[in-house]
């Protein structure tokens, strides 16, 4: 091993971390360290500030003293929650939640942490889980991503601060994540109010999305620790501080890495490292023997220069107080570029939208995706591209040993089927679950908030057949649509779906699909009309304009909202359709239409309002960027129209396996694959895939094909079995 000059040679004490301690220090409104025994009916607030929780009457088979990171913990069942009483209003100051928590690998969504209002709402939940095990907070009405997965192995310490104070200066106010003292992801939002108590362990109002795993010491404070005096500096921030103590107290061990995982010949590397400050010993071993790398370890970071001549592994030894760990690092020298894979979201994209690419790369010294495009991260990343065209994406990855490339295809979505559309319990498995799966790949798919359901029993009458519909209680629960964000500007669209209304709407104003921001003109709220006679109504912030016929009945009726600036630029311009029949306007607002297209599609409450909630069942929800004539808008609510076959979305798993989301006509069909498309390629991968009477959509899993590594692309069709 030829190591370069050390970078760092101070040496001197490290004082013990004490993380309880470093968490006082920061003045917690509350702290839970969760010490007590099985059975105990009090849960101290460490702080002393007196929120103790009151768990006389155990929630659920919630566990005490369990094991945890820096003592014992609680174990969350997913059937139980603890309730603090503190009061804290998240929307009118800075605040912190930090937390060290553990998911049970394979559980569902679960709520970590959540606030209550008086009334169990609308407060939001700032700490969970989603389904796919990433960190996240759902505030202010939308989700902002740590992009980190609790893979249920070990700990993780998170903390999320919130910068209220950029609100005063004109700016977004911020969500920012830190995971093991790492800034993470970061978002947008401003959170709802809340004037009561705060739940571990379940959504706010006690009977949704219980958490499934382990916590271990929570804190609350009512400023931010990555700038605790708020001044936008953030040279004080706590949370190296705070994730040290973590450190110190659980884990010998943090993280090892390297400043690349690729070398040419001849070239170097850093090795960066974050352990315990309180080791006793700390060597690195490149196969040759270890060598002492305490002494360039300052207050638990440290880092050396490398300059492997062959492929090598090294070896980061540690031991201390709580026992000895290790932690690898391998650095390629002069081995051939791999692309593991470059896939796009969407196979087909609509003219003028947007699809994410995702690439993963070994051995790269450079990456590059042609198409204007250019130079991307050498190892993994995505970038999100505008489409008007059909058209092939290529990425090179390049080192001393030459290039390699592999090619993506995105084709032109048909202009006649809608950007967006929801068919409602038609996709594999969605019935049983909390997500309302939009065709065209993820980014479409709804997450339940509050308790929306799958109504078996009672879908509308959708040409071609339904087999559910999607229920609303009109009490805080809706669908939210995070990676669409529906038509923008004054472009033509066309919204259109089936509902059926509660004769008692709980909430005046209350919105079937709301997309867009509060600002003149920036907003497409979709509502009935509750001040009225409960008809159709379109507002665009500034005024809006109301049909004629009442569309709660207590039945199914079709709706549809069709604006074209061809006819004119104002709301008052929007044609509206009950029942495939168009309306005459009872008012026409004046306000033109320039939809700030973000936030995200919301199904059954206003995206911009709280307490918008509607009561009642939707189906077949579609979005067109484009306006819909009459007779295309009575085709759909016409009985007889035929499902064209098509393939909907396609999708890799981590095990190498392919899914293929496509919609038919009921009955069974061949699903088949080809390498190069020539008509004597294709080969059977099944002949009993199956669409049955009533539904429209199916799934197929090619799972002996793609998961080969040789076959680098793979071409699917499915057809009838006459």
């Amino acid at each position: 091993m030829i190591l370069a000059p050390l970078t760092a040679l101070l040496t001197g004490p490290m004082a013990r971390a004490d993380y309880p301690a470093t968490v006082l220090a920061s003045n917690p409104l509350a702290y839970y360290r969760f010490e007590e025994a099985p059975g105990a009916t009090t849960l101290v607030d460490s702080s002393v500030n007196g929120f103790d929780i009151d768990n006389s009457v155990p929630a659920g088979t919630t566990v005490l003293g369990s094991d945890g990171a820096v003592g014992s913990a609680v174990t969350f069942n997913g059937d139980g929650y603890l309730v603090s009483p503190l009061n804290l209003d998240t929307s009118v100051g800075d605040f912190t939640i930090e937390a060290i928590i553990k998911r049970t690998p394979g559980a569902p969504e679960g709520v970590v942490i959540a606030n209550q209002d008086g009334n169990l709402g609308p407060g939001r939940s700032n700490l969970l889980f989603n389904g796919g095990g990433f960190i996240t907070t759902f505030s202010g009405g939308a989700t902002t991503n740590s992009g980190i997965i609790n893979t249920g192995e070990s700990f993780d310490h998170v903390i999320l601060t919130f910068d209220q104070s950029v609100v005063a200066e004109g700016l977004d106010p911020t969500f920012r994540f830190f995971i093991n003292g790492v800034e993470a992801g970061t978002g947008t939002a401003i959170p709802e109010a809340a004037n009561g108590s705060w739940v571990i362990g379940a959504n706010k109002i006690l009977t949704t999305q219980f958490f499934n795993g382990v916590v271990d010491d929570v804190a609350i404070y009512g400023s931010r620790l990555d700038d605790p005096n708020g001044d936008g500096d953030s040279s004080d921030s706590k949370i190296g501080e705070h994730y040290k103590g973590f450190l110190s107290d659980s884990i010998t061990l943090g993280s090892f890495g390297s400043s690349l995982t690729y070398l040419d010949s001849g070239k170097s590397a850093k090795l960066n490292w974050l352990v315990s400050p309180e080791l006793s010993s700390l060597t690195l071993d490149d196969g040759t023997g270890p060598i002492d790398v305490l002494a360039q370890t300052i207050d638990g970071e440290g880092s050396i220069m490398v300059s492997p001549t062959e492929t090598t592994t090294y070896i980061l030894s540690g031991i201390g107080t709580l026992g000895s760990e290790l932690l690898e690092v391998e650095i390629t020298v002069d081995e051939a570029a791999v692309i593991n894979s470059f896939v796009s979201n969407l196979a087909e994209a609509s003219p003028g939208s947007n699809i994410t690419l995702f690439w993963d790369v070994a051995n790269g010294s450079s990456v590059t995706i042609d198409n204007g495009i250019g130079a991307v991260d050498a190892v993994s990343g995505s970038v999100i591209v505008p489409v008007n065209e059909g058209i092939t994406f290529t990425l090179t990855a390049t080192n001393s040993q030459g290039p390699v490339t592999q090619s993506v295809t995105i084709a032109l979505a048909d202009a006649s089927l809608p950007v967006a559309h929801w068919r409602v319990g038609e996709a594999a498995g969605e019935k049983n679950g909390s997500v309302l799966i939009g065709e065209g790949g993820s980014p479409f798919d709804g997450l339940f908030v509050g308790t929306p359901s799958f109504d078996a029993d009672d879908p509308a009458p959708v040409p071609g057949g339904s087999t559910a519909s999607i229920a609303f209680d009109g009490a805080g629960s809706w669908i939210d649509v995070s990676g669409y964000d529906g038509v923008g500007g004054d472009s033509a669209r066309t919204l259109a779906f089936w509902f059926k209304g509660d004769l008692v709407q709980p909430n005046l104003n209350a919105t079937l699909v709301s997309w867009g921001t509060g600002a003149t003109g920036a907003r497409f709220d979709t509502r009935i009309n509750t001040a009225g006679v409960n008809q159709l109504r379109t507002e665009v912030a500034g005024s809006g304009s109301n049909a004629t016929t009442p569309i709660v009945t207590g039945e199914w009726h079709h709706c549809a909202v069709v604006f074209n600036p061809v006819l004119g630029t104002t709301i008052g311009d929007a044609l509206f359709y009950f029942d495939g029949n168009l309306e005459a306007l009872i008012a026409s607002g004046g306000t033109t239409v320039n939809t700030n297209a973000s936030n995200g599609v919301r199904i059954g409450s206003a995206r911009t309002f709280p307490g918008r909630a509607v009561a009642g069942k939707m189906d077949d929800v579609r979005i067109y960027d484009r306006a819909l004539s009459e007779a295309e808008i009575l085709s759909l609510i016409t009985p007889g129209n035929g499902q064209e076959l098509k393939v909907i979305a396609i999708r890799q798993l981590q095990n190498g396996n392919v899914e293929v989301d496509w919609a038919g006509a009921p009955g069974d069909y061949f699903f088949e694959y080809s390498f190069d498309l020539t008509p004597d390629s294709w080969l059977e991968i099944s002949d009993s895939e199956l669409i049955l009477q009533g539904e429209t959509m199916g799934t197929s899993v090619d799972d002996f094909i793609a998961p080969n590594t040789e076959n680098r692309k793979v071409f699917y069709r499915l057809r009838p079995i006459d």
